[in-house]
């Protein structure tokens, strides 16, 4: 006899993926704390400044999304488990900024915003294109291939977000 599971599979799938990305987008974290002296107060423009934004947008906008895409059996647990990943793992992100209190100037809003929420907002557009990448490019099966088309899709959406971003913040 099966036991009943207490979470649909695609919310537990989502909330695997969110909390494997939000333990590697800590790097974000760990890297602007080590990239200067103490009083820290913005990004360094350029190369140094995406380096560092790097982990956090590979983490939320590939990983998160794509290994509920992976493990799904269907186009809406995927969606949903998607979803589920990216909201968990920005969140947590975001979360672990605030308490650290490592936040950084952006410029375009003229405001200091956690590097957390920095770093989300920056990946949404990478998520959203995984997404569409992974729904639209996959054939009548799902799971592998559609999660593998995600992740290239975001991966590649990444590389301008992470090049234009230290000049946003």
């Amino acid at each position: 006899m099966e036991r009943r599971r207490l979470l649909p599979a695609w919310l537990s799938h989502g909330f695997e993926a969110g909390a494997l990305g939000a333990l590697l987008s800590g790097g974000t974290l760990v890297a602007f704390r080590l990239s200067g002296p103490a009083p820290r107060v913005a990004l360094q423009q350029g190369i140094d400044g995406s380096l560092i934004l790097i982990p956090a947008l590979l983490a939320l906008g590939v990983l998160a999304i794509s290994l509920p895409i992976f493990l799904a059996a269907t186009r809406a647990e995927a969606f949903l488990g998607a979803l589920a990943g990216f909201i968990v793992a920005a969140d947590l992100l975001m979360v672990v900024s605030l308490i650290s209190r490592q936040s950084v100037f952006v410029h375009a809003l003229s405001r200091s915003l956690p590097l957390g929420v920095v770093a989300a907002l920056l990946s949404i557009p990478a998520v959203l294109v995984g997404l569409v990448v992974g729904a639209l490019t996959s054939e009548l099966g799902f799971g592998h291939s559609a999660g593998l088309r995600a992740a290239i899709g975001a991966g590649v959406a990444i590389l301008p977000l992470a090049l234009v971003g230290p000049f946003v913040a």
